[in-house]
């Protein structure tokens, strides 16, 4: 069976489907949404991309893409920060600290210019982190719109070493995480939120399903 990304935006799904490499899903991710506060105006993201109401992220099956020990990273503003805490508590996650991102030029603000964003770092079951010295500010590079640092992803990778890792609404692959997201060929797929294009590792693992599941089909006729 041949899949594309219409036939599988169009199934009917309760829960995500997640390729064989992310089965018990992911130790650690990393989770950047298209925030509708504040985003609005002449100079917002909203005119960059699509936006997502306080709702619908509340709604991602986060339960779902994560292992039972996990660590979840969440990107906010300071608009959005009591919205990231109480999110994280709603997808079962305990807030352990944030992450905050100072950047080399001033920002927008409607009463403090703001210099910095935030991911907020929370936890479930046992995901203690392997090193205890990393420091909870870094001042990185501003590149294009909305671009998160890649030295982000270096402190979370010493600190989580164990795969599998995933990034939600990621805009280019890195090696060893699993995507997910409007720019880029999708690792998973989320009932609801249908992206464009879906990458060869998920195809290549649904068609092994389909031909395992036609297989069994075919043998339990043949035993009848």
């Amino acid at each position: 069976m041949v899949f594309d990304a219409k036939k599988i935006n169009s199934l009917k799904l309760e829960k995500p489907i997640l390729p064989e490499s992310l089965k018990g899903g992911a130790a650690t991710t990393i989770i950047d949404p298209a925030w509708d506060v504040q985003q609005k105006g002449r100079l917002g993201a909203v005119n960059h991309y699509s936006l997502m109401t306080i709702e619908q992220i509340k709604a991602l099956p986060v339960d779902d893409l994560c292992a039972k020990d996990a660590s979840v990273w969440l990107w906010c503003t300071a608009a959005t920060l009591p919205h990231a805490y109480a999110i994280l508590g709603i997808w079962g996650f305990t807030p352990r600290a944030p992450f905050v991102w100072v950047k080399n030029r001033m920002g927008l603000g409607q009463y403090l210019r703001n210099f910095c964003e935030f991911c907020i770092l929370g936890t479930r079951g046992k995901a203690l982190p392997a090193i205890r010295n990393q420091p909870n500010v870094g001042l990185f590079p501003v590149q294009d719109h909305s671009h998160k640092p890649e030295e982000l992803y270096d402190v979370i990778e010493r600190m989580y070493p164990d795969r599998p890792r995933l990034e939600l609404f990621a805009r280019r692959p890195r090696h060893g995480w699993h995507a997910w997201g409007n720019e880029i060929p999708s690792d998973i797929v989320i009932p609801g939120y249908p992206v464009p294009e879906y990458s060869p590792l998920l195809l290549d693992d649904l068609s092994k399903r389909a031909t395992g599941n036609a297989n069994k089909k075919s043998q339990r006729r043949c035993d009848d």
